[in-house]
């Protein structure tokens, strides 16, 4: 049975989308499967039948918004950098024909992520490997933050937004709003406030008991998870859930050293 690849490309950039065509080519030379989408193409949407592999050419939103076109499944996703900061990437873009080669002798290994999930008074919002983004639904207004844990009140205080990360996301936006990097090895959420009006600090929780969080405000909410699914609540005041999500990311690795290290040392440059 003919193995099917999915390539996704961003948009941005016509280096990215000439890119997936040659992937393309090499792949269906060797007899697979291939489907081409842009990125923006699969916002809001779940990608169709059984997937071998996803080949991601763009930044870390075009490997988000192919991790959301999933679903339920586990399909291992092969980050190629053709974006500014490309954390979140395997290889750069000039590696492509090398990866391409070592995917398809299945030469690689499949490394295994965290993702967290989030509802709001019972309803589920969604998955996210990044970050859920909570903050008011009118720009510039702030928002009351009251933080548990397992039942019991942490801390509170008054902020533009709350950033709540997981560690593979702790490099990325919260750690522009003052967050600490956190190891991925670690069952951990990272929750940032984003200028705070109080003594509210940047935390890093166990996921090993739920995180609540009760939210007010007098002009509702928006949650943008992952930068890309944005949610709104008209309510004033919400109470959030956040745990481990049941489902994992799953991405390609080819040995080149530890996606850890190589993230924070390109982040720290």
């Amino acid at each position: 049975m003919e193995e099917v690849y999915v390539i996704v490309y961003t948009e941005k950039r016509r280096d990215a989308y000439e890119a997936a065509q040659h992937a393309k080519k090499v792949l269906e030379s060797r007899g697979a499967e291939v489907e081409v989408y842009g990125a923006g193409e699969l916002i809001g949407r779940r990608l169709p039948g059984k997937v071998d592999l996803i080949i991601s050419l763009g930044g870390d939103g075009t490997i988000l918004k192919s991790l959301g076109a999933i679903g339920g499944g586990e399909t291992p996703i092969l980050g190629v950098n053709f974006g500014r900061g490309g954390f979140l990437a395997e290889v750069e873009a000039r590696m492509i024909n090398d990866a391409l080669e070592r995917v398809l002798a299945k030469d690689y290994e499949v490394e295994r992520i965290l993702m967290l999930s989030i509802e709001a008074d019972g309803r589920d919002l969604g998955d996210f490997l990044n970050e859920a983004y909570v903050s008011s639904r009118v720009m510039g207004k702030t928002l009351q933050f009251e933080i548990a844990q397992g039942g019991e009140r942490l801390a509170e205080g008054l902020a533009d937004a709350l950033i709540i990360s997981t560690p593979i996301g702790s490099t990325a936006y919260a750690f522009s709003a003052g967050g600490p990097i956190v190891d991925d090895e670690l069952e951990a959420a990272v929750l940032a406030p984003v200028c705070p009006l109080s003594n509210l600090k940047p935390m890093v929780l166990s996921l090993k008991q739920e995180l609540e969080i009760a939210a007010s405000g007098d002009y509702g909410f928006s949650i943008l998870l992952d930068g890309f699914l944005l949610r709104r609540i008209d309510e004033k005041r919400i109470r959030l859930r956040v745990r481990r999500s049941r489902r994992l990311a799953h991405f390609v690795r080819l040995g080149l050293g530890r996606s850890f290290a190589r993230r924070v040392r390109k982040k720290l440059g």
